[in-house]
């Protein structure tokens, strides 16, 4: 009997841990959600948090998987091979979508834009459209995005000129909405001391990021240094390299280094980005 009541007592216990547990839910930009997972539908998610009885829904595409309170595991994947980018040098890896809800539950960092325009009237219109995607993919590489949501595009047909008209050469603008997937957290600065190894910029009027003619510098990076700003971590800095801006973001890192990003705005509105790397000495 007395047996009995303590294989009794044990499977009580084992009862009511199980009932504690909760599902665990991973989103695509490393966040972890400790909820109760109550339906999952083509497109979202319904859950409840703990002592709640609330409903609350996610994008489907903002997670990477669930592992429920009996174990299982379910991963989902996204519509879109939306992969990591840490630097400008990364660019080609950046995506560009047509479809709204492919950017649920993706961090809108903010626009981007680009115009390519033909040499000539025979231009194509297809490499001029490429060359116009690649230069907002290289802004968002810079910027430490890594999809291009397109918000508008403009494409203008060449029209050959006579006698009393004049002729004009075809184009193609385009405009977007810079996201990323994961952002930087505060935790992965490591604070010492810092090498620029190199800066890259991407001018207005370029297609290509360039790497500018280096200044020897050190930066030191003590607690405080940093700022959480809007869930961004935003370095202050008066660099040699970079002397029009003192206000970067840092948009990588990890313990040996550190890439920062920051915009310069011309009085015209026109944007240079950079990308200053750091090593840690």
């Amino acid at each position: 009997m007395k047996f009995f009541l303590t294989i009794t007592f044990i499977l009580s216990l084992t009862m009511c841990f199980s009932q504690a547990k909760i599902d665990s839910l991973y989103k695509t930009n490393g966040e972890v959600l400790l909820i109760n997972v109550t339906e999952i539908t083509e497109s979202s998610i319904k859950f409840s948090y703990p002592n709640e009885d609330f409903s609350n829904t996610i994008a489907k595409s903002a997670v990477e998987k669930i592992v429920f309170k009996s174990g299982r595991t379910q991963e989902f994947s996204s519509a879109l091979n939306i992969l990591e980018v840490s630097s400008c040098l990364d660019w080609e890896k950046v995506q560009i979508s047509k479809i709204e809800s492919e950017v649920a539950g993706l961090e809108k960092i903010e626009s981007v834009g680009a115009k390519a325009k033909g040499m000539t009237t025979l231009s194509s219109l297809v490499k001029l459209q490429d060359r116009a995607y690649n230069k907002m993919k290289m802004a968002a590489s810079m910027i430490g995005g890594n999809l291009v949501y397109i918000l508008d595009q403009n494409t203008e047909e060449a029209i050959s000129g006579g006698e009393y008209s004049s002729t004009k050469l075809p184009s193609v603008t385009v405009s977007g909405m810079v996201y990323t997937s994961k952002k930087v957290s505060e935790s992965s600065i490591v604070p010492g001391k810092y090498r620029v190894e190199m800066v890259y910029e991407l001018r207005p009027n370029n297609y290509e990021i360039k790497p500018v003619s280096l200044v020897s510098e050190n930066v030191e990076v003590v607690d405080g240094t940093v700022q959480m700003e809007n869930g961004y971590p935003k370095f202050m800095m008066k660099s040699k390299n970079v002397k029009k801006v003192e206000n970067f973001t840092v948009i990588s890192a990890n313990e040996n280094e550190m890439v920062l990003s920051t915009i310069w705005t011309s009085r015209g509105g026109k944007k240079t980005y950079y990308n200053v790397f750091l090593k840690r000495i």
